[in-house]
């Protein structure tokens, strides 16, 4: 069942109980208005013929006796019996049921008044006081006027709700369609779009209501559509540019190796060249897996305390295998609180990223040396990694996180652009951030901000 099915039905559905609710309600009102206006004329009627009877000679009272016998009296098929002290009749205009004569005289004992209602009959009982005397009056009456109002009432109720929920239907529809009419206008033109056109872009209309928020966050979703596709294509490109330079480069020397039989030295030579392609295709390969593991945020990695003074002097130590290149580790502001030194992660990636900034910032440098300085206080530590090496231009600054990208004035420099928008997935991924400043020929400092582990689930620079 579609939307405006839906809508239609609850809408007809509250309508219908509230209407059959209000309708229940008037009619009940009103015939409890009838019924107690009814007793009230009855009993007003019963004391004007009591009236008559006990003040005035025996000629009034055949009188009344006629006007019952013949109809005449206000109330249709009224009957009217009063009784003395001793229980003697003292007037009777017909009798009645003998079970409805006792249960009435006997309720008159507890209570002064009796309204009691059997087959559309109206019984009124009380007792009244004459002249020092006690009658026990029991009269009755149809009230045939009021019963014909309320069978109209009836009717006009039931006819009305009728009428009221098929007018709710047809309106429930009109305005369940007028309200999904915007919905609708915005999946046709989602539909329209596809990765051919995946700048198009839904209506997002007033901006204000629900179904601007609908398109707007439709829109959004396209946006990180459209980002992805295009980083898609880019690391596609890029991917295959270097996987295919090299592999031609490598194609050529084999081929130019086979043109005609070469020295021993020359084939060493040759496959020594080749050999090193090879670990540098291998080495791309894994950075490729490792961004694709990053940008899958790290499926089944798991996390520990980790001391970050040992993951420092752990990288140190293994960059120092490289004799050329002179890593200084410097420790400052060590608080009392030694949890101000332990963070929430994954050592391996910890590893991976702090060594990959280290290993740039000397392999980035004539002089390949860099100094790694670290504070903390309560709540974050601080790992600032500055070189006094080549620096990054403005304009490629704010690009080095991507992948694949490099600064014009490294390429002559052995990379694929993979380490550092790898290390600022990593980093992220421990909440952490990562920021770089540098000038050109005076060098750059990277900045990296973890949370502690007392901070660690509400982190924020």
């Amino acid at each position: 069942m579609n939307i405006k099915n839906v809508l239609t039905l609850k809408f007809t559905g509250i309508i219908s109980v509230l209407l059959v609710l209000f309708s229940i309600f008037i009619f009940k009102f009103s015939n409890s208005y009838r019924e107690t206006t009814f007793n009230e004329r009855l009993k007003a009627s019963t004391e004007n013929i009591l009236f008559k009877i006990l003040d005035s000679n025996k000629v009034n009272k055949e009188l009344v006796q006629l006007c019952f016998e013949h109809n005449l009296n206000i109330f249709p098929k009224q009957i009217l019996l009063i009784y003395e002290e001793n229980g003697s009749i003292f007037f009777k205009s017909k009798d009645i049921e003998p079970a409805i004569d006792t249960f009435l005289k006997e309720e008159l004992k507890l209570k002064n008044e009796i309204n009691f209602v059997k087959s559309d009959n109206v019984y009124v009982a009380y007792n009244y006081l004459h002249k020092g005397r006690t009658f026990t009056v029991i009269t009755s009456a149809i009230d045939e006027v009021g019963s014909l109002k309320m069978e109209a009432l009836e009717i006009s109720l039931v006819t009305l709700v009728i009428l009221g929920i098929a007018i709710t239907i047809f309106l429930g529809r009109y305005f369940a369609e007028q309200a999904l009419n915007p919905i609708k206008e915005v999946i046709n033109q989602v539909e329209k779009i596809s990765e051919t056109n995946l700048f198009e872009r839904v209506d997002e209309g007033n901006g204000k209501d629900e179904i601007a928020k609908l398109a707007i966050t439709f829109n959004q979703v396209l946006d990180r559509l459209e980002n992805s596709f295009k980083l898609q294509k880019t690391f596609v490109s890029n991917a295959s540019h270097e996987f295919r330079t090299p592999l031609t480069v490598m194609k050529g020397q084999i081929e130019v190796l086979l043109l005609q039989p070469r020295t021993t030295e020359t084939y060493i030579k040759t496959f020594a060249s080749l050999l090193d392609d090879i670990n540098n295709q291998i080495n791309l390969i894994n950075g490729l897996a490792n961004l694709a593991s990053a940008n899958a945020n790290f499926p089944n990695t798991s996390y520990e305390n980790i001391n970050i003074i040992d993951l420092l002097d752990d990288c140190v130590t293994e960059l120092a295998k490289n004799k050329k290149y002179n890593v200084i580790l410097n420790i400052n502001d060590i608080l009392e609180n030694e949890s101000t030194l332990f963070l929430r992660g994954n050592y391996v990636l910890l590893r991976s990223a702090l060594m990959n900034v280290m290993d740039n910032a000397c392999k980035f440098n004539k002089n390949p040396t860099c100094n790694v300085n670290f504070n903390c206080n309560n709540e974050f530590m601080t790992i600032t990694v500055i070189d006094q090496g080549l620096g990054i231009s403005k304009e490629d600054i704010s690009h080095i996180f991507e992948s694949f990208y490099r600064s014009n004035n490294i390429r002559h420099i052995q990379g694929h652009g993979i380490g550092l928008s790898l290390v600022k997935k990593i980093v992220e991924t421990h909440q952490g951030k990562i920021i770089a400043t540098s000038e050109i020929g005076k060098g750059t400092k990277m900045s990296i901000y973890f949370p502690n582990i007392n901070s660690f689930d509400n982190f924020i620079i």
